[in-house]
């Protein structure tokens, strides 16, 4: 069976005000305007971020499920999208397996094309979202750069991961190994701060993270107690960070958790109350054209 990371998929109150943001920021690069939904409470819009797509959706009317979730969590990340070749017999394997599925549709315009939600209640928190296509095929590399250059300014970046918090790493992986296609797994290890552990590993060219306390007192520790394991935060790699951070702070957008690690590493993160939800980390790196890191 065929597989790939479609996007990752933000729930907003306006789409129009958070693309403002988010273009003003990092590359966009829209793919599909915004539009009417597979149902007729949503709309949505897609665009990419270096290689990476992501996908913003908005209420259209009260009690939709963007609005639900915007009363329970707030803006932020929603689902993970993946497609598939053949959706049924994995579907069946989950549910054998005991896994809870939500939410099925099957497309009236095209037979081959349906999508089910595997529930955050048995994928570490996270809202996993399967399409079948009838083709699962990657977008023209030309269309796709890992490395482009940032708005405004002589910076260039590249997007690199989608970290989840869990409550254990190793019992996470497991589930990723069950059921998706897990690629060049980096070794388990310390975080920057010193009190959290990570691991990083791919689904194809699409990087994920996964984060856990390691002593108690990290930031995971909050995190799970109020929200529970799940989608955490994006982190975006750049060769000049402090050219982007002056420009935010300019704007009025909230920098939180600077960090300069040393020879030539420094981070920093703007806070979900000025990204529309979203945690976006921001990494300098010394080889920002390095193709394997």
């Amino acid at each position: 069976m065929d597989l790939r990371v479609d996007h990752f998929s933000i729930a907003v109150r306006s789409i129009d005000r958070t693309l403002d943001f988010l273009s003003r920021y990092l590359p966009v690069r829209v793919n599909n305007p915004t539009r009417p939904g597979y149902t007729d409470d949503f709309r949505w819009c897609d665009f990419y971020v270096g290689h990476v797509k992501l996908e913003l959706i908005e209420s259209t009317r009260p009690d939709s499920f963007v609005d639900r979730f915007l009363e329970k969590r707030g803006e932020g990340i929603h689902h993970l999208s993946i497609e598939v070749s053949e959706l049924d017999p994995m579907l069946e394997r989950m549910e054998q397996a005991g896994l809870r599925i939500v939410d099925r549709f099957r497309s009236t315009r095209d037979p081959n094309e349906h999508t089910a939600f595997l529930s955050p209640r048995s994928a570490h928190g996270m809202l996993v979202q399967f399409w079948q296509v009838a083709k699962v095929e990657a977008p023209p590399a030309e269309l796709t750069p890992r490395v482009t250059r940032m708005p405004g300014l002589d910076v260039r970046m590249r997007f690199d991961h989608l970290s989840v918090a869990v409550r254990d790493i190793d019992v996470t992986m497991d589930f990723f190994r069950q059921w998706l296609p897990v690629e060049r797994e980096q070794p388990r290890h310390r975080g920057f701060a010193g009190d959290f552990d990570l691991k990083q590993f791919d689904i194809g060219p699409f990087r994920m993270e996964l984060v856990a306390d390691a002593n108690g007192r990290s930031f995971v520790v909050p995190f799970l107690g109020k929200r529970g394991e799940g989608f955490h935060h994006v982190s975006i790699d750049v060769d000049a960070l402090d050219p982007v951070v002056e420009r935010m702070r300019a704007d009025g957008v909230r920098i939180v958790d600077e960090a300069d690690i040393g020879g030539g590493y420094k981070t920093a993160f703007v806070s979900p109350r000025s990204a529309h939800g979203v945690l976006i980390q921001f990494w300098q790196i010394p080889d920002i054209e390095a193709h394997d890191w």
